[in-house]
């Protein structure tokens, strides 16, 4: 959540009341459990809060789809530019001029929020297919939870089902992780080349020409977290299988 507000006091009062209704739908969630008898709350808040977050990743798709194939405005967030240093050519530079007054001497910038319109086919492609990636990024872990949750409510929580669903889950965001930074960069340069001069030719704010290409260190430290739990889990799994058949062992003998 974020607020853009004048006044510090209102923005976070603003943020106060959000969490509020969170913790306020939190403790309805365990209120609904208890009067049902579950002996399971917060398994059953868990999973009510992935199911809700795979809900709004659906919807996110369907506007996501709808925005970038019948709109012809587009929003474009951290578009790679080139912005001339201002105020512009022919000043003084960044030179302080004397003064205790707060000042703005000089700036330039790398990047801006546009919105940009009649882009091509491919450009649209390419950007919707970023905020796609990003969108099933952002729904492994609420399966993962799903998963984790069932196998839990069978009384089973140490299974193969789960050592895999680790495994399966510390791929995706390591290849969806890394392919969505990747692709994202991709469709922002390319809008920047369609509606934006290049800097041989000139003007205060240009395309960069050339394509930036960044590859982020952290879908290779979260895989690894997962890939280590999908191995504690698998040790789980036999040691609950073996308690198992201890048991029918046992239960035999008497």
């Amino acid at each position: 959540m974020s607020i853009g507000t004048q006044n510090l006091g209102e923005g976070l009062l603003w943020i106060g009341v959000f969490v509020a209704v969170v913790a306020v739908l939190c403790v309805v969630t365990v209120w609904i459990a208890r009067r049902r008898g579950s002996t399971t709350v917060a398994l059953d808040a868990a999973s009510s809060v992935a199911q809700g977050w795979l809900f709004l990743m659906a919807l996110g798709v369907g506007l996501m789809i709808w925005q970038w194939f019948t709109q012809t405005e587009i929003s474009v967030s951290g578009m790679p530019v080139s912005l001339a240093y201002w105020p512009g050519a022919g000043t003084p530079g960044c030179d302080d001029t004397g003064g205790d007054v707060p000042v703005l001497l000089c700036a330039t910038g790398d990047a801006v929020d546009a919105t940009v319109a009649h882009l091509t086919l491919g450009t649209r492609v390419v950007m919707a297919l970023g905020q796609l990636l990003g969108v099933l990024l952002a729904a492994i872990p609420a399966v993962l939870v799903i998963v984790l949750v069932h196998q839990t409510r069978k009384g089973s929580p140490f299974t193969r089902v789960a050592s895999r669903s680790f495994a399966w889950a510390a791929v995706g965001i390591l290849v969806l992780g890394t392919v969505t930074d990747l692709v994202v960069g991709i469709g922002r340069t390319l809008a920047a080349f369609e509606v934006l001069p290049t800097p041989e030719g000139g003007g205060e704010l240009t395309n960069q020409g050339i394509f930036y290409l960044t590859v982020p260190l952290w879908p290779a430290a979260v895989a690894l977290a997962l890939a280590a739990l999908a191995v504690v889990f698998r040790y789980g799994s036999a040691l609950q299988h073996q308690t198992e058949a201890l048991r029918r062992d046992t239960e035999g003998l008497v």
